[in-house]
């Protein structure tokens, strides 16, 4: 099995499926795309095109009445497949209690799994 590298993380993330748009704010792109998992901490979007790692990035996330917005960065990228964003710290007070909201009722309907480039270790 090829080496794969560890996974880091601090915070647990909750398996999603979340409509989401990322903005490179270097060059204005944006993109629709899918978020598949989320923390406290960031989220993994899925998408064949992913950004570089560093980019910095505007992320919306939308689930039921509710939207979450953030800056952040792309923390690492897999080709074809997607890519984890970091939310910059501190994320405002408003948005920060969307994204307590969420996580409590993915936390609810099951457990907290470390994930493999986004993809739930529970199926």
């Amino acid at each position: 099995m090829p080496d794969q590298p560890a996974d880091r993380r601090g915070a647990h993330r909750f398996a999603v499926v979340m409509d989401a748009e990322a903005t490179d704010l270097l060059t204005r792109t944006m993109v629709k795309l899918r978020c598949s998992d989320i923390s406290i901490s960031g989220c993994y979007l899925d998408t064949l095109n992913p950004m570089e790692a560093g980019t910095p990035v505007w992320v919306r996330l939308v689930h039921g009445q509710h939207i979450f917005e953030s800056q952040g960065k792309v923390a690492y990228m897999v080709p074809r497949l997607g890519m984890g964003v970091a939310f910059a710290q501190p994320v405002p007070a408003d948005q920060m209690a969307v994204l307590n909201d969420w996580l409590a009722e993915a936390g609810a309907s099951s457990n907290p799994q470390p994930s493999l480039f986004g993809i739930s270790a529970s199926h």
